[in-house]
């Protein structure tokens, strides 16, 4: 076992829990291990004696005007409330499941590419395009701008 799979399993033994064997192996040769594992006890122990201080008496005064000054200025998000209204989360949903199924009904009605049809019709659509290029002159031997013909 290395270090890193030892440090994931330090918990087990702070809480007396079931620790593996190879663990408990690996502390006894690891010294930096059995350091970390010292120094997560002083940290537990340190927590333990800790007590939480007592809230004011008026903390609860306070927050519930806090909370009511903050329901006051809520008037300004209204708009965005209607999100928060189930009903219409579920028409918006059912709404853009719509739209998909709609747009891909309309996309797959249209007529497949078959790759070598699609080649003629756009090669018999640009035909007179292709036909004035240089660049077939040039692979068919044809006559070219450059030479004068005899």
């Amino acid at each position: 076992m290395n270090c890193n799979d030892v440090r994931e399993n330090l918990i087990e033994l702070l809480t007396d829990g079931p620790a593996d064997p190879q663990v408990k192996t690996h502390l006894s040769q690891c010294g930096a291990c059995t350091a970390e594992l010292a120094s997560m006890r002083k940290t537990m122990a340190v927590l333990d004696e800790w007590e939480a201080p007592e809230p004011s008496p008026y903390f609860l005064t306070r927050l519930r005007a806090h909370v009511k000054e903050e329901r006051e200025k809520a008037p300004a998000a209204k708009w965005v409330a209607w999100l928060r209204r189930p009903v219409l989360a579920v028409s918006l949903a059912t709404m853009l499941a719509t739209g998909g199924l709609l747009y891909r009904l309309t996309v797959g009605t249209q007529a497949p590419d078959n790759g070598a049809v699609a080649d003629i019709e756009s090669l018999d659509k640009n035909h007179d395009l292709i036909i004035d290029t240089d660049l077939v002159n040039e692979l068919t031997g044809g006559p070219s701008d450059d030479v004068a013909e005899p």
